[in-house]
């Protein structure tokens, strides 16, 4: 488990009270709390701390990590973790899988207007999805707006901005990616390379948050809610 409990940090993101759903709340990553992001050359970011106190932080990949952006144009001037638009075994993994049922993330791939994924590149995966095959790979379709619906565990499903199920992504400019599942899957990286392969995100991610429990169509619409206002999301 990856942790329990809101942190204080975390609940002052984005001023007052507001703050996404708390039951079944393991995993919060977000570019605005500066304070849990460490920073090596290049302001490659090396690790992230988890908002969720007592929770596990991600590191970085042995191909890198993602580069800290303070003022990220993708992002409309907000700070990014931002992958580069080229080939790359960039990420952050956690050190052992979680076992999760829904994944929200503000995300953009590439420039925000590309039609068509540059190869399998990976929104998120277990540990085993690295370098291998796995079932726990969530990833775009090489030379395909859509997801790679094969690696896709059974029953999964993806939505853009709060929006019904869909398999197409791109174009992609900022947006919330949520991932839910009616049973649990391994999560451990996030854009990290899949199959031992330059298969990494492209482009910013800005916030992600990690459940076990199912969230209710309340819950789930207020975390869309959440994060498209502070992250400034039509």
């Amino acid at each position: 488990m990856l942790g329990l409990g809101l942190s204080v940090t975390g609940t002052a993101l984005q001023g007052g009270t507001t703050r996404p759903a708390s039951a079944g709340l393991i995993g919060w990553y977000s570019a605005k709390a500066a304070g849990t992001i460490t920073r090596g050359a290049g302001e490659e970011v090396t690790a992230v701390g988890n908002l969720v106190l007592g929770g596990a932080s991600l590191g970085k990949l042995s191909g890198g990590g993602p580069v800290y952006a303070a003022s990220e144009p993708l992002a409309g001037g907000r700070p990014a973790l931002v992958w580069p638009d080229a080939a790359n075994a960039s990420g952050l993994a956690l050190a052992a899988d979680a076992l999760v049922k829904e994944v929200f993330a503000v995300m953009a791939y590439a420039d925000g207007t590309r039609g068509a994924f540059d190869t399998y590149n990976t929104l998120i995966t277990d540990l085993a999805g690295l370098d291998a095959s796995s079932a726990n790979r969530v990833m775009g379709h090489e030379g395909n707006p859509g997801v790679f619906t094969p690696s896709l565990p059974p029953g999964m499903t993806i939505h853009l901005n709060g929006g019904a199920a869909t398999a197409t992504l791109l174009p992609l400019p900022l947006s919330v990616v949520h991932i839910k599942s009616a049973t649990p899957f391994a999560l451990a990286a996030i854009g990290g390379r899949n199959n031992g392969i330059n298969r990494a995100w492209r482009g910013p991610v800005c916030e992600v948050l990690a459940y076990s429990e199912t969230l209710d169509a309340e819950a789930a619409g207020r975390n869309v809610r959440y994060l498209k206002q502070g992250w400034g999301i039509g």
